[in-house]
């Protein structure tokens, strides 16, 4: 059969995932490109049911995971909770997502077109970060790559946190990284030389800088341990970590990490950020146990507040659990799990992408509350289908995965 239009939707979906357009970007609840491919790949999910080429058993897991996001859905619109109604909404229109990656990822060359299409997507939005820094936020709404609800009112000292075409620092440094196990799944099975993952680093680096954010580079560099561990190439793994030590170290000592120096070293900052994120993990959890069922956004915020005077889970499980339901955030939660451990023990086979990602999202979702981004929602759907199906059966993917 030929795979080549599989390869190119392939390519297409992990860049629409990352460079995300805006519809309509002066409207604050722009619809997202996601939204208009959700609905493509809807049919196509559909179509494939009908001939009998879906397997039913990821369906049913993803139809049982989207009945909590449908409930809050429906009681929403009745209550005219917005924030509520788009967060839900967002799971609905992640499920076709999920079901047709795991429909077009089940041979070694979708799988490096996926990749190489989040790579581009994550370029875009290096660009993004830098035209904005250059002033040139009003073009960039033009074409659907920023928004009029971008927030440009948060600083560090005197230095403005550039929003990027997500809206917001954290949002967007946070979907740049997905290029860091992007390009690691590439370089390890040969796909490209050592100067795309490299260049990939430089890019995320200066997203970094700009945004000024710290969460998104500690979990990257886990994620470079687990890709060395995972791959069992320790030749290319001993190769990129010389050279990375080799840039990294000089980078540092004459210019400081992202941010500057002062945004690492403020002892006292970094207590502050750390009690609040601790008070706010503890309180949403108990919160998730006294309401099972959740308690929908709006309320959700306003009962963690009267706990603990913080507004946010920073947590992207526990956002889940408290908003839409403890059931979604366990389901969240063990299949980042179960996808990373399998792929762990599968070594470089079909499993090696699908467990950096999951690896990586499980990581940056210990810190933010991520599942406000239609990109960790698909990707945490994707990772529900990941965790029960059985491995696609690629000849050679055991060395090229």
């Amino acid at each position: 059969m030929n795979r080549a239009p599989h390869r190119r939707v392939a390519w297409v979906a992990g860049l629409i995932l990352m460079a995300n357009l805006y519809l309509l970007p002066t409207v604050p609840a722009s619809p997202r490109a996601t939204d208009v491919g959700g609905i493509a790949l809807a049919g196509w999910v559909l179509w494939r049911v009908v001939r009998g080429r879906q397997a039913v058993g990821p369906l049913a897991l993803l139809a049982f995971a989207a009945l909590w996001p449908l409930g809050w859905l429906v009681m929403s619109l009745f209550d005219g909770d917005a924030a509520t109604t788009s967060q839900a909404a967002r799971w609905l229109v992640a499920v076709p997502w999920a079901a047709a990656l795991s429909a077009l990822l089940t041979d070694q060359d979708c799988r490096r077109s996926f990749a190489w299409g989040l790579v581009w997507g994550g370029a875009v939005n290096v660009a993004v970060v830098l035209l904005q820094a250059m002033g040139f936020e009003g073009a960039l709404q033009i074409v659907g790559l920023s928004t009029s609800d971008s927030a440009y009112y948060h600083y560090v000292g005197q230095m403005v946190r550039i929003p990027g075409l997500h809206g917001q620092h954290n949002a967007s440094s946070t979907v740049v990284s997905l290029v860091v196990p992007a390009t690691l799944y590439l370089y390890f099975r040969h796909r490209c030389p050592l100067a795309v993952p490299l260049g990939a680093l430089a890019g995320f680096l200066v997203v970094l800088h700009l945004t000024s954010t710290r969460s998104p580079l500690v979990v990257a560099i886990l994620t470079v341990g687990y890709a060395f561990v995972a791959a069992r190439a320790f030749g290319r793994g001993f190769v990129i970590a010389t050279v990375l030590l080799a840039v990294a170290v000089p980078l540092v000592v004459a210019y400081g990490p992202p941010g500057g120096w002062s945004r690492w070293r403020d002892a006292q900052a970094i207590n502050v950020n750390a009690d609040e994120r601790l008070a706010s993990t503890v309180n949403a959890a108990a919160l998730s146990l006294d309401h099972p069922l959740g308690l929908g956004v709006t309320r959700g915020k306003e009962a963690l507040y009267d706990r603990s005077g913080i507004r946010a889970t920073h947590n992207a499980f526990l956002q889940a659990a408290v908003y839409l339901g403890l059931p979604l955030g366990l389901l969240i939660l063990v299949s980042s799990i179960t996808v990373t451990i399998r792929s762990l023990s599968a070594g470089s086979g079909p499993l090696f992408l699908p467990g950096l990602l999951a690896f990586h999202t499980a990581g940056v979702f210990m810190f933010e509350e991520h599942l406000n981004n239609p990109t960790f929602v698909i990707l945490a759907a994707w990772f529900l289908v990941v965790a029960v199906a059985r491995p696609p059966r690629d000849p050679g993917s055991a060395l090229r995965g």
